[in-house]
Formats: structure tokens, sequence, C-alpha cells
């Protein structure tokens, strides 16, 4: 009987808590459920018991249910004394298993009831979470705290640990990014969002693992147009050159891999249209150690609400979870607002459609200042408004004049000359 089983398991603190909220109540019957309530009571009332003491809990059960007959007293009070066994590993984990796939089918068959009523805008993401829940509730095990090694801790968290920029004006003032590191990257149009992401992962692709890989996924134009960026920015060079190198014997495929790390190391995916559901399922098929948004306000899944902070909020946080869910570093595009036209240094609430919530989501927020001075086109400023991984003892905002090199898809430092 899995009822009785479940009762010798839950009888245990820390089983109850650790899966209280797994166990579907729909499919299990009524004294069970009551039990089941009275025993978070015992543990709240006795915050030093692990385990029912049996003797203890039956008045308790009696005085929370006073209208209850003395033949519904009897049917409990021969069930307690049942449940001073416990139960083996084996039997524990089939119950377990059973209790997971109850939950599951229950939860499955609300989720079709609610898409059938048109009140799921998005059931392939609903039905991956619930099938995600479950594979990883299938082998139950104690969510334990986290056990740490100071020495490991120091060396994992080192600033120089991670991937560097290419722009040393960046690296001055943030610690290398790692996995789990989320920030938003934006800028006016046309003033070189793009450019500035391909010279950047250019140059941040062979710093990663050899198994993972910069996944840029655009559902802004044509994929292609961004390769082309990436080769220019990779080999420093004007694609009237690449084609020069190219005419001449030079295998510029090769040359590209080898800057890069892997002719396949950096992976522009066109997602145009596409939902939640579908993009993670990309990133994972991809082994994105890198994950490059260009754009999240156009990803599918949010529902059709209109692009308010509380939406645009969700977004970003979805996608900073999906980098600490898989240890990847996420880089995403956002536009700058009209406010912030012809700014050298845009300020952090003047980010498109968001004065709060797509901020409040990132570690980081880089914003790409232009002039629109035509003399002044060869230049843009960086500033980071927001900064959570700033480097110790350097200025968290680095407000930054760089060279700005479309030629070459580029963004380089501007060289400080020493006078005589």
């Amino acid at each position: 009987m899995i009822d009785l089983a479940l009762l010798r398991i839950m009888k245990h603190r820390e089983d109850y808590y650790r899966i209280r909220n797994r166990v579907p109540k729909a499919a299990i019957d009524s004294q069970t459920r009551a039990l089941l309530e009275d025993f978070g009571t015992y543990f709240t009332r006795m915050p030093e018991a692990q385990t029912i003491d049996m003797a203890t809990f039956l008045p308790m059960f009696r005085a929370a249910h006073p209208t209850m007959s003395p033949d519904q007293i009897a049917s409990y009070e021969s069930i307690l004394p049942r449940l001073t066994e416990d139960v083996g590993e084996e039997e524990r984990s089939g119950i377990m298993l059973s209790m997971l796939e109850l939950r599951l089918g229950t939860d499955m068959a609300q989720l079709l009831a609610r898409w059938d009523e048109g009140d799921l805008p998005n059931i392939h993401a609903a039905l991956t979470q619930v099938s995600d829940d479950f594979e990883r509730d299938a082998n139950i095990k104690a969510l334990d705290y986290i056990k740490i090694d100071i020495n490991g801790l120091l060396t994992d968290t080192h600033e120089d640990k991670g991937v560097s920029w290419r722009l040393d004006c960046l690296n001055d003032s943030m610690r290398n990014l790692q996995g789990g590191d989320f920030g938003i990257i934006a800028g006016r149009p046309d003033k070189g969002k793009t450019t500035f992401i391909a010279s950047e992962v250019s140059h941040m692709a062979s710093q990663l693992p050899a198994h993972r890989n910069v996944v840029w996924l655009n559902n802004e134009g044509k994929g292609e147009r961004i390769y082309m960026r990436l080769i220019q920015a990779a080999l420093n060079a004007q694609m009237s050159e690449i084609r020069a190198m190219r005419d001449a014997g030079v295998d510029v495929g090769q040359k590209y891999a080898e800057i890069v790390g892997d002719i396949h190391r950096i992976r522009i995916v066109d997602i145009h249209g596409l939902d939640t559901y579908a993009v993670e399922n990309i990133l994972k098929q991809n082994s994105a150690g890198i994950v490059v948004y260009d754009m999240i306000d156009k990803i599918r899944g949010f529902g059709d609400a209109a692009r308010t902070d509380l939406a645009l909020e969700s977004m970003y946080d979805w996608a900073r979870e999906l980098g600490v869910k898989h240890d990847m570093i996420g880089l995403a595009t956002s536009q700058i607002s009209n406010e912030g036209d012809g700014m050298q240094f845009p300020t952090l609430g003047m980010l498109k459609d968001s004065k709060t919530g797509k901020q409040g989501a990132c570690d980081f927020q880089l914003m790409i200042g232009a002039s629109n001075d035509p003399n002044l086109n060869g230049l843009r400023y960086l500033g980071l408004p927001k900064n959570k991984l700033r480097r110790e003892g350097t200025p968290g905002d680095p407000r930054a004049t760089v060279n700005f090199k479309p030629q070459v898809a580029r963004f380089d430092d501007i060289p400080i000359t020493m006078e005589d």
C-alpha cells in the first residue's frame, strides 16, 4: 500500500520537508492527507524532533480533530502503530518514482486543460518545465547545503579566471567573465552593437574549454552577415583584404579557425519566431559556453502582455537563470532609447522600453555611446553604469573613449602615447 509506505517515509523530519511539495495530493486518500497535514503541525510544534513519536502524536491528533467520531479516531489509531517500521531503500525509490509519475500525469492533464481553454500561450515551455521537474526529482536526494573548500573557492573566484575582453579598458574595470554572468550591451540603432560583439566574441572564443562554444542567437537580420563580421574581426582585415588573401591561395577558413579555436567554435543560429523552449534546446544541443541574445525582447514565450518593465524583467531573468543553470556567460543586446541619442555616456535608465526592469536582471550594463558630430564617427564611448563585476581597487565605470573600426569589425583601445 503506497500511502502507508509514504507515511513511513514522511514521519522523518528531513524526508517530510524534502518531499512534502512533491506529493500529488489528488492521488492519495483522505486519511493519508489528514495525517500528512498533522505531521507538519507536529514538526512545527516540536522543533527538536527528528522523527514523529506516535505516542506523542496521537493525543495531538485527537485534539486537532474534535469533531471526529469514535469510529474515525479508532481507524486512525489502527494505522499509527504500523508506521513505526521504516521503508527499505529499494522500496523507497519505487514509491518515490510512483508518486512522481502520478504527479507528472496530474500536472500534464491540468496543462492540457488550460491549453484547451486558451489559458496557456506557450504549451511547449510549460510541458518542458513539468518534464524537467520530473527528471530532476526522479532520484530524490536531499538538497544539501553547499560545502566549500576555501582554497578552492579562492581559486575559482579569482578575478583572472574566465574569459577576458579584447578591450583593455573593460579588463581594467571588470573581472573576467565566468559562467553564470549575464550582461546587457546597449547602443542606438546602427551605432556598432553587432560590430562590438563580433570584435569581442572573436577574441573570447578561443578562451573557452574545447567542448564549449559561442552561440549567437540571431533574430535581427540574416545570420550570414554576422559571419562576415566575425571573420573580419578575427582577421582584423577589410573584406577586400580577405578576398585578396583567398585569391593569393591563403586558406581563410583555416586562418579564421586557428584564431577562434575551431571553424565551428562560434555558431550563429537564426531564431526568428522561436520560443523559450526551442531556444533552450538550441543552447543545450550546441554546448554553449557563451550565448549572445540578439535580441531577447523578440523571443516568444512570455505571453502577449505589453512590453512593460515587469514583462521585460521576466525575459531577462529567464536568460540569466539559463546562464546559471547551464554554466554559460550571457550577453544580451538592447536598444538605447531616444533620450540617449547623441550622448557619449547614456545613463542606466536609458534602455528602450525599460527604466528598471532589464537593468535589475543583469550583472553589468555596457552602454555604447556615440556622438552625432560627423567628425567623431570613428569614436565610441563605453560606460558601465551598472557593474557588479567590478575589479577590486578600480573604478567601476571606465567611461572610456575607443576607436570604432566598422571596416574591420573592431573596437580597439586608443593607444596611450608618452610625451618626451
